[in-house]
């Protein structure tokens, strides 16, 4: 079996998974699957670069484990109440300032990391290689 085909089996378990969570009105089975989603996604896509340079293998690490950790966070605070609590952050409720304080801000910045670190080479060789049909292998 392929490697990308056990990618593909992951994802669809994932995706299995959330839909369960989907039918049993659980958010945290939809939620939590995607955000592992999210990272393999992010080290996938970044493989070229992580190969090249090892070092770079921090980036995916990094987004990943600071979208758990945040909406590990936002979940502790809301079990008892939706709104985080009575106090407020900069005016806002704890559950909302995660989200805009820190979630939003961090697919900007997660955006904005891997457009830094992008190698248009990288797509360059992924199309040589289709022409010349070493990617069917």
């Amino acid at each position: 079996m392929y490697v990308s085909d056990r990618i593909m089996y992951l994802f669809s378990g994932l995706i299995v998974l959330s839909l369960v969570g989907m039918f049993l009105e659980s958010w945290r089975l939809i939620l939590y699957p995607y955000l592992i989603v999210i990272g393999i996604a992010i080290t996938l896509g970044m493989w070229n670069a992580v190969k090249k340079k090892p070092g770079m293998l921090w980036v995916p690490i990094v987004i990943a484990g600071s979208y758990l950790t945040l909406f590990i966070i936002l979940d502790v605070i809301t079990r008892n109440d939706p709104a985080g609590g009575s106090s407020y952050i900069l005016g806002m409720t704890p559950s909302l300032a995660i989200y805009l304080l820190g979630i939003l801000p961090l697919a900007v910045i997660a955006s904005l990391i891997y457009a830094l670190i992008f190698d248009p080479g990288d797509t360059e060789e992924m199309e040589k290689e289709f022409r010349t049909g070493e990617a069917a292998e």
